[in-house]
């Protein structure tokens, strides 16, 4: 396998931090996996040790989960017992706080190991796996990320550096690094994807014209762009209603965002409720883009609504208080399947009403994501895929998780 080089891509998402425990975090959502390792991981159907040393092994009425040896963290310091559990707790108290609500706080035992109480060792493993319970380094600081991947996170002035971790546990990735630059708008990307100063183009192969000799790439949803309601909407603020006017939007008017496969678009009125501000982070090209094509969709005569870019912050704290009328953010997958789905968008429009559905998951089948918001205050518009195109010598293989590309195992191959 080639080793060395690097590629180069830009993204229309923030770039200034990465925090794998939030669950609208865009850079953790797509480069996440390659910075910040879990104890297990998915691959395919299976759940395999990562970080753990084996399975969790039975002790008493509870699960032992015993380390590897010599466990360091991207800046070299070593990662033990109290670092997986701090790293838990941090994710409990953030994007993972209805996943983990059947997954007892571990003890650590005389031994080292991590003590849970619980006997179901599939679905200690299973919760383990999910990215949002990715350990951290010590001291963890979204602006200043130390993980445990193939790749460590540096700030740059123009968006981040990834570069190859030599303390990885699990192995280093095989390039150099990944420079990632933060796009200023959606042409950005395909302009020097076209020109030939990219390695990738997001969501495209060129702006005017595929670029000569590159490859198209499709590694599916890292999460969903979803429209909440707020207090502010006032009789609109009722669960089913953002879903409702979700999918009366037709897929064409959104089609150039790369949001997925079409839906079926139901008939309805648009927005009803008083004249409204459509929320959205300032500092994310993409979601600013599809708030303005959202909000000329769903207005109506007297009850307009405008999209109005704020900072990151403030869209925050404004959806913790609810005190707004409509936003949209990024929701990111917690793990595949439906009711994974479910806790991820619950947990994106109300954290306290996500722990039940989690504790009780309701019978579902394989069903499409956005029936599931029928009773949520927030809908699904569509998916944020990492899709696009690639130089001729650029290998992207799949995350074996199935959410995004695995950048620890990219390679540029070698020119015969």
């Amino acid at each position: 396998m080639p080793v060395g080089g690097r590629l180069a891509l830009r993204v229309p998402w923030p770039l200034a931090s990465i925090d794998p425990h939030a669950i609208d975090d865009a850079p953790a959502a797509i480069f996440g996996p390659a910075v910040f390792e879990t104890l297990y991981r998915r691959v395919g159907d299976a759940i395999e040790p990562a970080l753990a040393e084996s399975d969790p092994e039975p002790a008493g009425n509870a699960l032992r989960v015993v380390l590897r040896a010599g466990l360091r963290a991207s800046d070299g310091k070593p990662v033990g017992p109290r670092e997986v559990a701090v790293s838990i707790a941090r994710s409990r108290a953030r994007g993972g706080r209805a996943w983990l609500v059947d997954v007892p706080a571990p003890r650590i035992d005389a031994k080292g190991a991590l003590v849970f109480a619980t006997r179901d060792a599939a679905a200690l493993a299973r919760a383990l796996a999910s990215p949002v319970t990715a350990i951290v380094g010590p001291g963890f600081s979204p602006d200043t990320p130390v993980g445990t991947g193939a790749l460590r996170f540096t700030r740059a002035s123009d968006g981040a550096r990834l570069e190859r971790n030599p303390f990885a546990p699990l192995g280093p990735s095989f390039l150099d690094g990944v420079t990632a630059r933060a796009a200023p708008d959606l042409a950005a990307s395909l302009r020097a994807f076209e020109g030939g100063g990219d390695d990738i183009g997001w969501l495209g192969s060129g702006l005017h014209e595929p670029r000569a000799g590159s490859r198209p790439f499709d590694h599916g949803a890292v999460g969903w762009a979803a429209l909440f309601t707020g207090r502010d909407a006032l009789g609109w603020d009722a669960p089913g209603i953002a879903q409702r006017m979700c999918d009366g939007i037709p897929h064409s008017r959104l089609a150039y965002l790369g949001l997925g496969a079409a839906w079926r678009t139901d008939p309805n009125d648009g927005w009803g409720g008083p004249p409204a501000q459509l929320l959205v982070r300032d500092d994310a090209p993409w979601l600013v883009e599809l708030a303005r094509a959202v909000a000329a969709t769903v207005s109506r005569p007297s009850h307009e609504v405008t999209a109005h870019p704020v900072p990151a912050s403030e869209l925050a704290s404004r959806r913790a208080s609810r005190l707004f009328a409509l936003a949209i953010d990024l929701v990111r997958a917690l793990d595949r399947g439906t009711i994974p789905a479910l806790i991820s968008l619950a947990t994106a429009a109300d954290p306290a009403r996500a722990e039940p559905l989690a504790k009780r998951p309701p019978r579902l089948g394989d069903v499409p994501v956005r029936t599931l918001t029928r009773t949520l205050r927030c809908g699904v518009i569509g998916e944020v895929r990492v899709s696009g195109g690639r130089a001729r010598d650029v290998v992207l293989p799949a995350s074996p998780a199935g959410l995004g590309t695995d950048w620890g195992s990219a390679y540029r191959a070698r020119k015969p």
